[in-house]
C-alpha cells in the first residue's frame, strides 16, 4: 500500500490518528482510575480487594484495545480509499470514500458511547466511572469532533479536486 498521499493530506492523516488518540486517552484514564481506586477510601472500592479492581481495569483495557483494533482496520481501509481517490478522482470514488467515512465516523461515535456505557457504566457493585478523571469523556468528544472536521475537510478537498479535473 502506497501511503505517500497522506503527506499531501493532513486532514486524512488527522483522521487516521483517531484510533491512536482514542486508545491513548482511554488507557491513560484507565491507569489514573487504577491508581485512584487503589488509593481510594470511598465507596464502593474500600471493601473490594485490589485484585477485583485489577480485573475490572484489565477487562476495560481489553475492550479498549478491541475497539481500537476495529477503528484501526477502518482507518486503514479509509487510507487505501484515499490513495485510490488520489489516482482516480471520480464521482463513484467520492461516493465510496464518503460512505467509508460515514462508517468510520459511526464506529467512532459508537466507540465513544460504547466506552462510556460498557466500561464506565455501573455493572453490579462495580462503577469504574467514579474513578475516571473528569476530563476523560470530554476528551473523547473532542477526538470525535476533530475527526469529523478532518474528514469533512478531506472530502471537500477531494470534491474540489474532482470538479477541477473534469
Amino acid at each position: 500500500m502506497d501511503l505517500r498521499h497522506l503527506k499531501r493530506s493532513p486532514a486524512l492523516l488527522c483522521t487516521l490518528a483517531a484510533p491512536l488518540l482514542y486508545a491513548g486517552v482511554t488507557l491513560i484514564a484507565l491507569q489514573l482510575a487504577a491508581q485512584t481506586g487503589l488509593n481510594s477510601w470511598h465507596e464502593p472500592w474500600n471493601d473490594l480487594l485490589p485484585s477485583r479492581l485489577d480485573n475490572e481495569i484489565a477487562w476495560a483495557r481489553k475492550v479498549t484495545l478491541g475497539i481500537t483494533l476495529i477503528l484501526a482496520v477502518e482507518a486503514a481501509v479509509l487510507a487505501a480509499l484515499g490513495g485510490w481517490l488520489n489516482r482516480r478522482s471520480t464521482v463513484s470514488g467520492l461516493v465510496l470514500c464518503t460512505a467509508a467515512s460515514m462508517v468510520y465516523l459511526f464506529t467512532l461515535a459508537l466507540a465513544v458511547l460504547g466506552t462510556y456505557a460498557i466500561v464506565l457504566y455501573p455493572s453490579g457493585d462495580v462503577d469504574l466511572g467514579l474513578l475516571f478523571p473528569d476530563w476523560y469523556f470530554p476528551a473523547l468528544i473532542v477526538i470525535a469532533v476533530v475527526t469529523l472536521t478532518a474528514l469533512t475537510v478531506w472530502l471537500s478537498a477531494a470534491v474540489k479536486e474532482a470538479s477541477a479535473s473534469q
